[in-house]
């Protein structure tokens, strides 16, 4: 597997920044649930306002992960959620390949669309 860093690239830093905050809110420091959410909702306006479609594959894929972030208001079972979304951002931060994106893929309202991640 080949890394893909692109710094140069602000979708990248979205995807940096939330897994800061995932390892520090799994460190311990509770603050960080709250900021990896508030990342992952700029993030899913930042590809509204670029796609200007809800449907379009990356506004879905930043809509299913801001789903998944806000387990971090539910203490029992936040840390296991974010153990997962721990995994799948190092992916796509460093590998380019995102878990949601290839189950989304596979939905039927995905069926003859662009497949992308950005």
């Amino acid at each position: 597997m080949e890394l893909k860093m692109t710094a140069t690239d602000i979708r990248w830093w979205f995807w940096a920044l939330t897994l800061a905050f995932i390892v520090a809110a799994i460190a311990g420091w509770s603050p960080g649930y709250y900021i990896v959410m508030a990342i992952s909702a700029v993030q899913v306006l930042f590809f509204l306002a670029q796609e200007r479609n809800p449907a379009a594959f990356p506004s879905q894929i930043r809509l299913v992960y801001f789903a998944f972030t806000l387990f971090g208001f539910w203490p029992e079972v936040r840390w296991y959620i974010y153990i997962m979304l721990l995994l799948g951002t190092v992916m796509v931060t460093f590998f380019g390949r995102c878990s949601i994106a290839l189950v989304l893929r596979h939905m039927p309202w995905n069926r003859g669309r662009e497949v992308r991640l950005n």
